[in-house]
């Protein structure tokens, strides 16, 4: 990653021949980004194309992300959701995520760095003394809403699987005498038990 002490872009859109900020390995999305769609009335619409990322291993962090999807054109490859690759172009461009909007500028808390090399808008187009700064404006942003995000995720997290644990516990106080037993006799069974069962239930049949 290199620093650049003016950053000129101009995103090619349709002529964009690497899709590089569609397949780039990881699309955030921020609290920031959630407020945004709800004001503008698009959540409903966005929701279904992210996801929260759970940690795998002590060193990863929740996150929420944009779900991903193979390319036609490459099976080995993938590409955020939202990527349609018959136009090749973002199908919401104008509402997608901050992280979308600064690529490939990004602020690490420090300096501003490119994150790609990849993409091939950068050197392009004129930029003036106000736009340079509206684009570190946005990557400062964007910085700040990440990590605000990946902060608060774990609490919020935890939140919601307290309660799920809460709910599930206060349904098995109240189930019935006779539920609690078909409960126990079904978590009792084997793998072949259940077989057996599906068989004698088809048999019965």
């Amino acid at each position: 990653m290199t620093e650049k002490a003016k950053f000129k872009f101009k995103c090619l859109e349709q002529k964009c021949d690497t899709k590089a900020c569609h397949i780039r390995p990881n699309i955030n999305v921020t609290h920031g980004d959630i407020a945004r769609w709800t004001k503008l009335g698009y959540l409903r619409n966005i929701l279904p194309g992210f996801t929260l990322k759970l940690p795998k291993s002590e060193d990863d962090l929740i996150s929420i992300e944009m779900l991903r999807k193979p390319l036609n054109t490459d099976s080995e490859s993938t590409a955020c959701i939202f990527y349609n690759e018959g136009a090749n172009s973002c199908e919401i461009r104008y509402s997608r995520p901050i992280s979308c909007r600064t690529y490939p500028l990004e602020y690490t808390g420090e300096k501003f760095i490119l994150s790609s090399k990849d993409c091939p808008g950068v050197g392009h187009g004129e930029v003036n003394k106000e736009t340079l700064q509206e684009a570190r404006n946005l990557a400062e942003q964007e910085f700040n809403e990440r990590n605000e995000t990946i902060s608060s995720l774990p609490v919020v997290y935890t939140i919601i699987m307290n309660q799920m644990l809460r709910q599930s516990a206060e349904a098995m106080q109240n189930l019935s005498e006779e539920d609690r037993k078909k409960m126990d006799e079904i978590l009792g069974q084997t793998p072949e038990d259940e077989d057996k069962t599906e068989k004698s239930t088809d048999q019965a049949e």
